[in-house]
Order: C-alpha cells, then sequence, then structure tokens
C-alpha cells in the first residue's frame, strides 16, 4: 500500500495487528502525514468504529483530509501533541481503544527542498513541521549560543565534532546570516573529515530539526497524556526511527510496567506503587528484510506497543 506523495507505511501488518482489537472501537492517529495508516485503520473497522487524527504540519491535514473525504467515521486536526488535551473530543471526554504513533519525518516533508529538512537540497533554513511556529532553524542556527549550539549537536545528534562544529557556525555567522542550507552544509564540511561528513551532516540537520520542533519534549508530553485518554485494555503503538526516540519510548513502557519502586533490599513494598502499563513487545519490532527491500525508510523502524491495565 502506498500514499502517493508521502512514504509507505512502515511494518503496517504488524501496527493493525497490535492495535486494533475492537472494531467498533476509537482510535486516534496521532501523526496523520499522508493519511496511510489512518486509511489503513478505517478499512480494517467497522463503520460504526472511528479515527480521530492529527498532525503539526498544516499540508498534511490538508491533503490526507482531501485522501479521506469518504470516510465519514474520519476526522482530522492541526495540532501538537503537547496540545491534544485541547481538542473539543478530547476536552468532551473521548477515550480511545488504541493510539498510533509514527514519529519522525515523513519522504514528503524530505523531498519538498522549501521545508528545508535535507542537507542535499538548497534551500532557506527552516524544519518546521508547523510552518506557523515562531522558531526555525535560521533562528536557531544564527542565534542560538555556542555552548547552546554544541549541547544541541551532542545530544539530539550524538556528534562527537559538536564543539568544533558550533565554534564553526559561531565564527561564520558573526560575518553574515548562515540563511541557507547549502551555507549550513559548507560550513559543517569545512571541519569535517571526508570519511565521516555524510553522517555528521544527518547528524547535525536531525539535531537542529529536533530542537526547532521539540521533538522529543513533544514525544514525552503524548506518552504521559496517553495514559489519560486510552481505555483500560487501550493500545498503543509507537513507530520510532532513531535512537534518542526508542530509548524515551522504552524507558516509559519499563517505568509503568515494573510497578513497585521500592530498593530491592526491602522485604515487602512500602511504597505500593502499581504497573500501570502492560509491554506487548518485549523486544522492538523490526521490519523484514523483504520490507527493506523495497523500502528503505523501514530499516531504521522500531516498533513498541503497550496496554494500559
Amino acid at each position: 500500500m502506498k500514499t502517493v506523495g508521502y512514504h509507505i507505511p512502515v511494518m503496517l501488518k504488524e501496527t493493525l495487528n497490535l492495535l486494533i482489537t475492537d472494531r467498533k472501537g476509537t482510535y486516534l492517529d496521532c501523526t496523520l502525514g499522508g493519511g496511510g495508516h489512518s486509511k489503513a485503520i478505517l478499512d480494517e473497522i467497522d463503520p460504526a468504529g472511528f479515527v480521530l487524527a492529527v498532525d503539526r504540519d498544516a499540508e498534511a491535514v490538508k491533503y490526507a483530509s482531501e485522501l479521506l473525504r469518504d470516510y465519514n467515521n474520519f476526522k482530522a486536526h492541526q495540532i501538537s501533541f503537547s496540545r491534544l488535551n485541547e481538542l473539543d473530543e478530547i476536552v468532551f471526554g473521548m477515550k480511545f481503544d488504541g493510539i498510533l504513533l509514527d514519529l519522525g519525518l515523513s519522504s514528503r516533508q524530505i523531498d519538498d527542498a522549501a521545508r528545508g529538512f535535507s542537507y542535499m537540497s538548497e534551500s532557506g533554513l527552516d524544519m518546521r513541521m508547523n510552518r506557523d511556529d515562531e522558531i526555525s532553524a535560521l533562528e536557531v542556527v544564527n542565534n542560538y549560543p555556542e555552548e547552546e549550539l554544541t549541547g544541541i549537536f551532542f545530544k539530539y545528534g550524538e556528534e562527537n565534532r559538536s564543539r568544533k562544529i558550533a565554534a564553526a557556525i559561531v565564527s561564520q555567522r558573526e560575518k553574515k546570516v548562515i540563511g541557507t542550507t547549502k551555507e549550513l552544509t559548507g560550513i559543517i564540511a569545512s571541519v569535517t573529515p571526508s570519511n565521516f561528513r555524510i553522517k555528521t551532516l544527518s547528524r547535525i540537520f536531525q539535531a537542529v530539526r529536533i530542537e526547532v520542533n521539540r521533538e522529543l519534549e513533544e514525544l514525552e508530553v503524548v506518552l504521559k497524556f496517553s495514559m489519560d485518554i486510552l481505555k483500560p485494555g487501550g493500545r498503543c503503538v509507537v513507530m520510532s526511527y532513531h535512537s534518542l526516540e526508542d530509548r524515551i519510548v522504552k524507558n516509559f513502557i519499563k517505568d509503568r510496567s515494573e510497578g513497585c519502586i521500592c530498593p530491592k533490599n526491602f522485604p515487602v513494598c512500602v511504597c505500593g506503587n502499581k504497573p500501570v502499563v502492560s509491554a506487548l513487545t518485549k523486544k522492538p519490532l523490526t521490519a523484514s528484510e523483504e520490507e527493506t527491500a523495497t523500502n528503505s525508510r523501514a530499516r531504521s523502524a522500531k516498533l513498541r506497543a503497550f496496554s494500559k491495565i
């Protein structure tokens, strides 16, 4: 199944098998994108079921809403994870049998040079998933202090040359504003050995994008909020594409499935903590060789799922 203009949904069969427990249930697609997952859920459930979908990218919401216009049991909103509690449906008590999070960028966002997500094409420095957000990559690259840039590159890009790259950026921006992806790429390349250049460019662009969109903070918010809006027994399926995201999901499930947090030398539990989730995947699921051969996006994907107790 392919959604024209966007990416092919990764591990679609595995996602649906884990997510859908009630064909007349209510499902929340938190990362609508091109509508591929929402369409698959709608085709799997009964007309009495319902899919609510959100995305912070207005273009994605418009595209998917048109794609799915014939489904009467579908509704989409443009909103970020951290503002889900503002949706009328949720304010008035809607609970979900399943929540889906397919994180990261869509292929369309990467391929659209005007969005500034890719170092392989020239455009203005933007990288905002929601173009109405105030902070863009231009702001981060040109106005953040050197130490803050260093921290972002190391924390979000896991880049060992973070300090050297941050210093090169600050040195260049003192001469003129760094306005394009090509200019930023040139600065990074100038202080990076050629055999590490591609990986370093990917890491720095990833780090700036994560900072611009507050991606990790947004993920932590939606995972916590899932406990308020999932029905008992409701499931959450999360697809991540880099280790930082996967670590947050892994730790969330681990922390909330263990219950007691007393020191191990205590003879009896005195904290009273109880498990609130049950892991549905002991280890993350990964795509098959057949899938990765036809869909490069699937190579880095890790799927984890849990249910609310």
